[in-house]
């Protein structure tokens, strides 16, 4: 059959008709989606209502052309057809293509759509969230109360500025004032400088790079000037929020930093991402971004080209970076200051070693002047020491003339150093459930490896993703695990084998765990369920019409109406409150939640779905078979918006489990490990007390072992 007798087949125009009537469905709801960032209800019904009315002209058009008789022989109805085709795909196919090319222009100003003491009350919940998992890690810091004032010298030649005086050259103190309890940076003493200060100064303006070796307390120094920033930002209104972040998270090597924060601060705080991106640009954000050497070199210097340009826009911000990485890559140029910590001083040593009645400890420290005094210059590996040694040291005097000698030395004392400390922290008495030192040293070497492969400090059990599998057999179990429980539930829809057959197929597109497909329900703000729900019945209302061409208008209204109402429904639930992660595994919990209620809220409208056009057309209602379908469709609704990630993670920890590679209650294991002080843990979220001892583990973490069987629940 050639091209003109496609053309004058009533059928195949039938089809184009058709066609054109799903393109059309298609257009509306990418021009929603455009709609999505102002939500305004008139704007929206605008929108709708035109093209609704453009659907049901098309549509009646369609249906009396379809309908007529002898139509082969009737010249008029072929050319209403191609006139009502030809500007229908003259229309509906640029505008699509347009659509899905390109993307939304940049909004500016959503916060004039948003009521102001709705945005009050976000950053009132975000500063206050800060404000306490900057307080936690304090708290929960290895060394509590006794931190040491650290020495910041001048670096800012390393963002491309002349070197100026040190910030705060060492001065010897008054005797007096050595004896006093060694405190953090924000004390008013010199050493120690409070680094807000420093962040104050005029010719630094609040764009700030700390540099510093591994242990030096960069991490710490981040936390006091975050914690000062906080207590500002309660007290004025007008200053902005401190947000820590992580820059071993930044995964694409094109997305831009802003784009990656909005990201980051909607999954720990559901912060809505067009906000987050206009507070930054505005001020009312200020991003201290910490792990920057965490990247590796390569994609080091990229992140730098993006903070580059980011920070063009943005008026404050800290980065921390270790000093060998930094200078290994590119300058952060648009910097303004740059400060190192200095190694401690013999005396500072020794002061804090005094202060913990650890004095006895001295005298080994120093004779070991290329091991141990060395290690002991860096504030974590000093406050190890006492903790591993709290008998004593047996006196070592080696010198070393050949660095590279030096250097192994220093190695071999740092790894002795941290198998001492995690000897005697497994030791330690406890109530938690028999975790062998073994089955420690495997799961927390496993941890520590996956997260250095992913070049990752903090681990989230929610985030946990399929490349975890570090063999193939195990990918393909899991993709096939995954596209077996689909099938079932496509199964109550359609037949048993078509519904394994298509959730198979469905499971491999799924290999990534994304948890923002993932949606946040509240019943708190009920002008919006009523917008999305008139928007709903609007939508449901074209849909009918569109699906009543072919299985009648009656029956197409309905069907179009319920999915509608759901529809609207769903998204008016969708929730925008702040909302901060403070317990392990929470998104996947809340998730699970979620999606046994949204099962339960569509329930009603499936079975509604499935029955109504049946009594309609006066057809015998089977309702076992109904409730069968209603129900899966019910639970397909609940895991399409929520409960994707919950079956892919259960998946997963089924399979790591079973592998020996994680145990079956991965949060209280971690509980565990954290009360030994080898991780700690702050909110949902779980980091080394270092990244010296997740890389000690990494390397020295134990083979496999035969899993153990599960006695108690839990996620």
């Amino acid at each position: 059959m050639n091209l003109a007798e496609l053309l004058t087949n009533p059928n195949v125009l039938q089809r184009l008709l058709q066609l054109l009537l799903g393109l059309l469905i298609c257009i509306l709801g990418l021009l929603n989606n455009r709609f999505e960032q102002p939500k305004t209800l008139l704007g929206k019904i605008v929108v709708i209502a035109v093209c609704v009315i453009v659907y049901v002209f098309l549509a009646h058009q369609a249906e009396n052309l379809v309908s007529q008789k002898s139509a082969e022989q009737d010249t008029q109805w072929f050319q209403q057809v191609y006139w009502i085709l030809g500007i229908g795909y003259l229309f509906a196919l640029p505008t699509i293509g347009y659509l899905l090319t390109t993307r939304p222009g940049k909004q500016t100003k959503i916060s004039r759509q948003i009521p102001k003491a709705k945005l009050q009350r976000w950053r009132r919940d975000l500063l206050g969230a800060m404000a306490a998992e900057v307080n936690m890690s304090l708290d929960d810091s290895l060394h509590n109360d006794h931190l040491i004032k650290l020495v910041m010298a001048d670096k800012r030649e390393q963002v491309g500025r002349p070197e100026k005086i040190t910030v705060n050259p060492r001065k010897s103190p008054p005797w007096w004032k050595q004896l006093l309890t060694f405190r953090r940076v924000t004390t008013d003493s010199e050493p120690g400088q409070k680094v807000i200060e420093v962040f104050n100064q005029e010719d630094i303006a609040g764009k700030l790079l700390i540099l510093g070796a591994p242990g030096s307390g960069k991490t710490t120094m981040l936390l006091d000037l975050a914690k000062d920033l906080i207590t500002r930002a309660q007290q004025q209104e007008n200053q902005p929020i401190p947000i820590i972040a992580e820059l071993s998270d930044w995964k694409d090597d094109k997305q831009p930093i802003a784009e990656w924060l909005a990201a980051n601060l909607k999954f720990r705080y559901n912060l809505r991402k067009e906000i987050t991106e206009e507070w930054i640009k505005t001020g009312q954000l200020l991003p201290l971004l910490d792990g920057l050497d965490e990247l590796g070199l390569e994609r080091q210097k990229l992140c730098v080209q993006q903070l580059n340009q980011f920070l063009k826009d943005v008026p404050q911000i800290v980065v921390c970076c270790r000093e060998e990485e930094y200078l290994a890559g590119e300058q952060i140029l648009e910097m303004r200051g740059a400060v190192c910590l200095q190694p401690l001083t013999d005396q500072q040593i020794e002061n804090y070693l005094k202060r913990l009645n650890c004095r006895h400890l001295w005298p080994g420290i120093q004779q070991d002047s290329d091991g141990l005094l060395e290690l002991a210059r860096m504030p974590l590996l000093l406050h190890l020491i006492p903790l591993a040694y709290p008998d004593g040291l047996k006196p070592v005097e080696r010198e070393f003339k050949d660095p590279k000698a030096k250097e192994d030395y220093q190695n071999q004392c740092r790894q002795r150093l941290f198998e001492d400390y995690i000897d005697r922290k497994l030791k330690e008495s406890h109530n938690r459930r028999g975790y062998s030192e073994e089955e420690t040293r495997r799961w927390l070497g496993w941890l520590a490896k996956r997260l250095k492969e992913g070049q990752q400090t903090e681990f989230w059990i929610e985030k946990m993703q399929p490349d975890m599998l570090n063999k193939s057999r195990k990918k393909g179990l899991y993709q096939l695990s995954l596209g077996l429980i689909y099938g079932l539930i496509f199964s109550m829809i359609f037949d048993l084998s078509v519904g394994l057959v298509y959730g198979v197929l469905y499971g491999r597109f799924f290999k990534k765990i994304d948890l923002s497909k993932t949606i946040t329900l509240s019943w708190k703000d009920r002008k919006k369920i009523i917008e999305e729900l008139i928007y709903g019945l609007i939508y449901g209302l074209s849909v009918g019409l569109i699906y009543g061409l072919l299985y009648g208008l009656s029956v197409g209204l309905i069907r179009g109406l319920i999915i509608g109402l759901l529809y609207g429904l769903i998204r008016g639930l969708s929730g925008e409150e702040v909302k901060t992660i403070n317990k392990p595994n929470q998104v996947i919990k809340e998730s699970a939640k979620n999606t046994v209620i949204l099962s339960l809220i569509s329930f009603p409208g499936t079975f509604l779905l499935f029955v109504l056009p049946d009594l309609v057309l006066g057809e015998n209602v089977k309702l076992l078979s109904m409730l069968i379908r209603a129900s899966g469709m019910a639970m397909l609704i609940g895991f399409s918006y929520a409960g994707r990630p919950v079956i892919q993670h259960f998946v997963l920890r089924l399979i790591l489990w079973r592998s020996g590679s994680i145990p079956w209650n991965y949060a209280d294991f971690l509980s565990y490990a954290t009360e030994r002080c080898l991780i700690k843990q702050v909110g949902g979220r779980y980091r080394f007390i270092h990244d010296l001892l997740r890389e000690h583990f990494a390397t020295t973490g134990l083979t496999h072992l035969p899993p153990k069987s599960p006695n108690s629940g839990g996620l």
